[in-house]
């Protein structure tokens, strides 16, 4: 009887104990699903701020300490050339959400025109909105984000993809300054 007992209280305190873990791993899951509002689409920094995904760009904006004299680098050669940037993210997105914050930190520090820069959310199926599916074909966005660059004509300098090989920065430095690059699905 006693073993019994005790079996039963083990049991209890696990379904318990399970059920507790559940219930705070769901409220967990709800409070980052409320912060990170689906953007879809060509956006404004603005927009992304105006929304709950400012908490965690923010958060992830404030924690990165880009190499000053890269970020230098990066500037020079920005200041001589017109590039053109287009960035494809997911608000959802975890690579994005690291990624992007010191993308745009990186752009204030070498004061990039913001309106040589264009933002797209996509959706989890990384699929581009508001395109034919030609174009979509042709931009071959299938990890985020993916930050492309265009040179004055239009034409493609390069891209990073997702995460990079080196640093944020040292990758972007190679891309801007047209040096061989490959991004990490580049074989």
């Amino acid at each position: 009887m006693r073993k019994i007992l005790s079996l039963s209280f083990a049991l209890a305190i696990a379904i318990g104990t399970s059920s507790y873990s559940t219930s705070k791993d769901n409220s967990l899951n709800s409070e980052i699903g409320q912060q990170n509002q689906l953007i879809l689409g060509e956006f404004k920094l603005e927009d992304l701020k105006s929304t709950n995904n400012k908490q965690w760009f923010e958060n992830r904006y404030k924690s990165y300490t880009p190499k000053a004299e890269v970020v230098q680098k990066i500037a020079s050669v920005v200041k001589n050339n017109q590039f053109k940037i287009s960035v494809y993210m997911g608000t959802w997105c975890e690579d994005s959400q690291r990624e992007f914050p010191g993308f745009i930190k990186i752009l204030d520090q070498i004061n990039f025109d913001y309106k040589n820069l264009k933002l797209v959310g996509v959706d989890e199926d990384k699929v581009v909105p508001n395109i034919s599916d030609k174009k979509r074909k042709e931009l071959n966005v299938f990890n985020v984000p993916t930050i492309i660059v265009y040179d004055n004509s239009g034409e493609e300098v390069n891209r990073f993809v997702e995460f990079p090989q080196e640093t944020l920065e040292e990758d972007l430095l190679k891309i801007f300054s047209r040096q061989d690059y490959k991004h990490v699905y580049d074989f």
